[in-house]
């Protein structure tokens, strides 16, 4: 018998899976998951034992030197998600293999004995019809995906609750995934509740000793239920039986890092490997997903209305292009004052921070761009500096025009921060929350942030997309969107969908408990479908002309994509490799190659970008023709080819 190894470096040369001989001194202790220390040419490397074969035909097969790991560190369907990542996503085998490797790269397995409580882990919660419809859908294991497709405020949450407490009856495991950090702790607080110590919580922001105790705790079965951002997906789970994606249209869940995984597809392989259940639910799933449910292949469970039938909160579109003056409109200026005159809270979302969006020379119209980014720089009044939001490069404002040496330097545009000063000047006494990325800057503060607004310490909450993602507060009964538009701008045929979502789930943040909401937003293209369909919560109007135009320009659910994008610090170099990648695909691809041509961003801290896109029927033949051809290029070594197997990102 012979064991499989994956060398733990990732380099083209040594990209596959070796065969080594076992000595008499381990053969009876090597298992699938131990790392082991084995001859490499003329040096020793650190490998990880991927699974055995009986025989080789491989000549000069040499010995495992010894074990480096006390315990195995992942267990045997791991591996085969491994590889199947590796093969699917067209990644490097250790890459993919680092996925499933504990935190640390050690592994210290305890024992761990549990009793099962049913009684207090199902509790006299009365469903809705509805709900129980769902609920017993899941839990009748008829299907092995299902999208739960629930506005906002339907009670998505209790459904998880219930069928993961009934997974748990029968003995098994089950993974709950949200799609950004700051969701985790109102999911953790719901699932303590009922299921107290049984959780396991994996997200990025917990410091490596905690990760890696969540992880062990996991490894023992001691926690059967795991919690977390797309990172807990490779949970080394035991008996799996189900698989939650909360806000499944999340681009979070799409990594961006080699291997360019999609948690859906990952939870849709793991519930194969385990014969588990998928459940994706959302109030806004990804055009995909919805496509696959009407088609049968997904079973659709639908949550029409909002707990105890509350309607979801009337929305009023205001027609900025007859707006002047101030960033906030006359009626949601007038809104606001009145929601904070009677005590309750409400939310304004915007999709930019800074305080200016843009800094332009009017005389000549050059915008101020970062030197190592193709992209605006916008004004921070913390800093006092214009400051990338792509790399974080700084500068001081010109006093004149780099090009024109004019002195007209206008700022345009609004961000969190100047929205932040209007409402101050609008409303003095009001007590102001900014939520963004600039003001995340400490370990749990996502946390703080959602207590301190949860429990009322602040009347007003301004944030860019955090704030449309699962918040849940009782007082707030206005939400207000400050630019609707921004989505629409981006060079990407999912523009649409993502400005339907963004607005649709924001919206949804108002009137959720026994107080009645209201929505304002405000936009430049009020006629837009995408815009017209959030203001009337009608996903269906929007699904229907969407899918119309993705089938008129052969795009996904009608076609796969690969994106390649070429990138280094070397302008000449990128173009040379983008164009002999370009050349050999079209030699094996009669069509469907498109570019190379310069990226919707085409320089990132200081990198060039070029771009080739892939389109066809057969995600396995374009693949197969990408690992072809990357055998045979020559690739300069500070030149980078980036393989995103179905791309969420088109820029």
């Amino acid at each position: 018998m012979y064991a499989e190894i994956i060398i733990s470096r990732a380099s083209r040369n040594i990209d596959k899976i070796f065969h080594y001989s076992i000595p008499p001194e381990i053969k009876n202790k090597i298992q699938i998951g131990h790392q082991v220390v084995v001859p490499f040419g003329r040096r020793q490397e650190i490998g990880h034992v991927v699974g055995f074969v009986e025989t080789s035909n491989i000549k000069g097969i040499r010995d495992i030197l010894r074990l480096a790991s006390d315990h195995p560190l992942f267990n045997e369907k791991q591996a085969e998600l491994a590889k199947w990542l590796a093969d699917y996503y067209c990644s490097f085998l250790f890459k993919a293999l680092q996925c499933v490797l504990p935190p640390g790269g050690k592994s210290e397995i305890r024992s761990a004995k549990f009793e099962i409580n049913q009684k207090s882990e199902i509790p006299s919660i009365k469903p809705t019809e509805e709900q129980e419809k769902a609920i017993e859908a899941i839990n009748g294991g008829q299907a092995d995906k299902f999208l739960l497709y629930g506005v906002t405020g339907s009670g998505k949450t209790e459904i998880y609750l219930q069928t993961v407490a009934h997974v748990l009856e029968q003995g098994k495991s089950a993974i709950v995934l949200v799609p950004e950090i700051g969701l985790t702790p109102q999911l953790v607080e719901r699932f303590k509740e009922r299921f107290h110590d049984q959780i396991a919580v994996l997200h990025s922001h917990l410091a490596l000793k905690q990760r890696k105790l969540e992880w062990q705790r996991v490894a023992s079965s001691e926690a059967r239920i795991i919690l977390g951002t797309r990172m807990a997906i490779f949970a080394p789970v035991k008996n799996l039986g189900l698989i939650v994606l909360d806000e499944e249209y999340e681009i979070t869940y799409k990594s961006e890092q080699s291997p360019r995984y999609h948690t859906r597809e990952v939870a849709f392989f793991l519930s194969a490997l385990h014969r588990a259940s998928v459940v994706l639910g959302s109030a806004t799933p990804t055009v995909e997903t919805y496509y696959q449910a009407e088609k049968g292949n997904y079973q659709k469970l639908v949550l029409s209305k909002r707990i105890d039938d509350r309607e979801l909160p009337p929305v009023k579109i205001v027609d900025m292009r007859e707006a002047k003056g101030f960033i906030l409109s006359d009626k949601l200026r007038e809104e606001l004052k009145e929601t904070l005159r009677w005590g309750q809270q409400a939310i304004l979302f915007i999709n930019r921070r800074g305080y200016f969006t843009f800094v332009m020379c009017r005389e000549c119209g050059l915008t101020i761009e970062c030197p190592k980014c193709s992209v605006s720089l916008t004004y921070h009044t913390g800093v006092g500096k214009v400051v990338c939001n792509r790399c974080g490069y700084q500068a001081e404002i010109p006093r004149s025009c780099p090009r024109c040496n004019s002195l007209s330097i206008k700022y345009f545009g609004s961000g969190t921060q100047r929205i932040e000063k209007e409402v101050a000047d609008l409303c003095p006494d009001a007590r102001i929350l900014r939520y963004d990325r600039d003001s995340l800057g400490e370990r749990g503060s996502h946390e703080q942030f959602f207590a301190a607004f949860a429990g009322g310490k602040a009347d007003v909450l301004i944030g860019t997309q955090l704030v449309t993602k699962g918040l849940d507060v009782a007082n707030v009964t206005l939400v207000g969107v400050v630019t609707a538009d921004t989505g629409l701008n981006f060079p990407d045929f999912r523009s649409a969908e993502h400005t339907f979502q963004l607005l649709t789930q924001v919206a949804g943040r108002a009137g959720r408990h026994h107080l009645p909401g209201k929505v304002i937003i405000q936009t430049y293209n009020p006629d837009h479908y995408a815009i017209q369909a959030a203001a009337k919560h009608d996903y269906e109007s929007f699904y229907q002309q969407e899918i119309k135009h993705r089938q008129e320009l052969n795009y996904p659910p009608f076609t796969k994509l690969i994106s390649l994008i070429i990138s280094g610090a070397s302008e000449p170099k990128v173009i040379k490799v983008a164009e002999d990648l370009g050349q050999f695909l079209k030699k094996r691809l009669a069509q469907g190659v498109l570019g190379p041509a310069p990226a919707a961003t085409p320089k990132v801290r200081g990198h060039f970008r070029h771009h080739i896109l892939m389109k066809g029927s057969e995600l396995l033949v374009m693949s197969n023709v990408i690992r072809e051809v990357m055998k045979k290029i020559v690739i300069p070594s500070e030149v980078r080819v980036a393989v995103d197997v179905e791309p969420m990102n088109m820029h």
